[in-house]
């Protein structure tokens, strides 16, 4: 497909087609808020990719700006904020957006933003120097991450910490630090994520004590493939009525992996490569579940993914991953922004209209971030 089809995006004659579809309504204590669900035009004309942990370096943006994508969502495992601070400095092609305000800034100047969050609260825990025990209320770091840029944040990952499960425990509730922590980060203007990394139960009940939209940022429906990295209906549509969304992930292992095949991850035959018609049946199915609103973008690229040996790699179990001596790998012909042009072809093959291809590649995330932040 040329470019220029891929960016006629025709966002103001969208944007006014659209009905705004008001889906709020009086809710009983402590059951999530249902945000209003309306888009504006910046909202549709904005490409965000979710969920991508590539090195914070000026090739990455290079890639942003030749696919004209505006939101690089920027989603280490733990905070690198020195790392992000230091390619802000020295590349004047992007800003870290604090704000939707500043997003809607940059994109105007010409300029990417960096949306910056991270997968797992490992930071705010006791042993990193939270005060947990001297104080009412207990005293974390979130605030001072937050000052930093943080504006996204899942509180597991893969395994189980002091606020709740992760994938590999699905049984495993928040627990009264995690309330805590999804009060305090809903409070501040953090927007809370389950990432798929935090495990079923874990999910659910942070999804029950919302008063915000919540995201899954990156992961694919466990009703098309049994891996425990993916995610059960019952999360999705809880996600769903918060308002939030589910940025589906590119990472082939989790389409085409799972329970079943955990005996030959040493070993194999492997799975053949999804291609990009796998990773469309991922939107088809999310889609018919909660919606066209309730879903984005959540490539989960990185520039330098482990090579993961689930003999060794504790978090990377068998029934997770299998042997890749060459490391990980995304859909076939969907492995980084550069692609975005492959997936709108397919989607447009599919039916998918223009104002739903807005909403996939940026529109959801851009109405959540409003909906979330307080800036």
């Amino acid at each position: 497909m040329r470019r220029r089809t891929f960016l006629q995006a025709g966002a103001g004659a969208a944007a006014a087609a659209l009905t705004a579809c008001d889906r709020s309504s009086p809710q009983s204590p402590g059951a999530p808020v249902i945000a209003a669900e309306s888009d504006t035009a910046e909202d549709l004309g904005t490409i965000v990719v979710g969920a991508d942990g590539s090195q914070p370096v000026s090739a990455t943006v290079g890639r942003y700006f030749t696919a004209h994508a505006n939101v690089w969502h920027y989603l280490p495992n733990l905070p690198e904020f020195d790392k992000v601070d230091a390619l802000i400095t020295n590349d004047s092609r992007i800003i870290l957006a604090r704000s939707y305000a500043d997003i809607l800034a940059a994109k105007a100047a010409g300029k990417v933003s960096m949306v910056c969050g991270w997968q797992n609260s490992a930071p705010l825990e006791e042993a990193a120097g939270n005060d947990w025990r001297g104080s009412t209320p207990p005293r974390t770091k979130l605030q001072y991450y937050y000052d930093r840029g943080l504006r996204t944040a899942n509180l597991c990952y893969n395994l189980s910490n002091s606020f709740g499960g992760g994938c590999l425990d699905p049984t495993v509730p928040l627990t009264r630090q995690g309330k805590f922590i999804i009060g305090q980060m809903q409070d501040i203007g953090i927007l809370v994520d389950t990432g798929g990394h935090t495990g079923e139960q874990t999910s659910l009940d942070v999804i029950a004590m919302s008063r915000r939209p919540v995201v899954c940022s990156h992961a694919n429906a466990l009703g098309l493939n049994d891996n425990p990295r993916n995610v059960s209906d019952r999360v999705i549509e809880g996600i769903a009525k918060t308002g939030g969304l589910v940025g589906i992930a590119a990472l082939d292992v989790f389409m085409s992996w799972s329970r079943k095949d955990a005996p030959r991850a040493m070993t194999g035959p492997y799975p053949a490569r999804a291609g990009i018609g796998r990773y469309a049946d991922e939107f088809d199915y999310m889609k018919r579940l909660v919606g066209i609103d309730h879903i984005g973008l959540g490539t989960d690229f990185v520039s330098d993914f482990l090579t993961a040996n689930p003999s060794i790699d504790w978090q990377f179990p068998p029934e997770m991953f299998y042997n890749m001596p060459d490391g990980a790998v995304y859909t076939k012909g969907f492995s980084s922004a550069l692609d975005l042009p492959t997936l709108r072809s397919e989607l447009v093959s599919r039916g998918y209209s223009d104002v739903d291809i807005q909403k996939v590649f940026g529109g959801n995330w851009m109405r959540v971030f409003r909906e979330a932040w307080n800036a």
